[in-house]
């Protein structure tokens, strides 16, 4: 029995998210399919975490177990080989018997692209979110800065949301901008399901001046989602996460990311 750590890059567009579901297409049911083409075995593929339908990834951390040991040469070769093109796996990895790709990751990174001018290219479309209202950076930038520490994220996630325990604690939460480009970044040691997107449409509409900075603390205190700002559509790109054990993966990103979003057009 052997183990494999494999690093991947996706474009999420085309897909229902990370996460097997009957009936649609996923990341995690494609590289499952591959695999049983590849090596005629049936197993599961553990990601370092669950992507929404439509979040790219730049460095998406996952795992598997296969009864034979296939060198990782023939294995990268041969499952990039069958993956759509807009799914492939960069890098191949034995792994220790222990070495969990979801319960080893101690830290996780998205980043939310904002396009913030009149006409946006199409080679951006997909990969950034378009507003033409000038943005306030300045108290966006502050009222990022107040969701960093431990807090109960219940008022930024899922209406839909089944889990227990809503509380995250923020390493990272700021804004960066490259002319016209805006970049949020929010690293955290896990996040809930739309937790990411309800966050940034908060602060974009803090940055329209269409509520007060104070309004983050607010919903922290109230923990009803009702109050938050509305979902933005997807331009997130997970990225790589810390890993404790085998190998740590970088202070970069999410289980997910090598190649910059920045390299995409300007």
């Amino acid at each position: 029995m052997t183990k494999y750590k494999i690093i991947l890059q996706y474009i999420g567009s085309r897909y229902s998210g990370w996460q097997i579901q009957k009936g649609v297409e996923t990341i995690q049911g494609n590289i499952c399919e591959a695999l049983q083409t590849l090596t005629g075995e049936t197993t599961s593929v553990i990601g370092s975490g669950r992507t929404d339908a439509g979040v790219h990834a730049l460095h998406q951390v996952g795992h598997f177990v296969l009864s034979k040991k296939i060198s990782r040469e023939k294995l990268l070769r041969g499952l990039n080989g069958i993956l759509p093109w807009d799914i492939q796996i960069t890098r191949i990895q034995y792994a220790e018997l222990d070495f969990h790709a979801q319960q080893n990751a101690w830290k996780k990174r998205y980043r939310y692209r904002i396009y913030n001018g009149q006409v946006l290219s199409p080679f951006w479309h997909g990969y950034a979110y378009h507003l033409r209202s000038p943005l306030d950076l300045q108290a966006m930038q502050e009222s990022a800065k107040q969701l960093t520490g431990w807090h109960d994220f219940c008022g930024f996630t899922a209406t839909a949301s089944k889990v227990k325990n809503f509380r995250r604690q923020i390493f990272l939460s700021n804004f960066t901008r490259r002319g016209r480009h805006i970049s949020y970044r929010i690293e955290a040691n896990g996040f809930l399901h739309h937790m990411v997107r309800n966050i940034t449409g908060t602060l974009i509409e803090i940055g329209l001046n269409q509520r007060p900075i104070s309004d983050i603390k607010k919903i922290l205190k109230c923990k009803d989602r009702r109050i938050a700002g509305r979902t933005p559509g997807v331009c997130e790109f997970a990225r790589r996460s810390g890993s404790r054990g085998l190998e740590r993966c970088g202070r970069d990103g999410t289980g997910v990311r090598n190649a910059r979003a920045g390299d995409l057009p300007a």
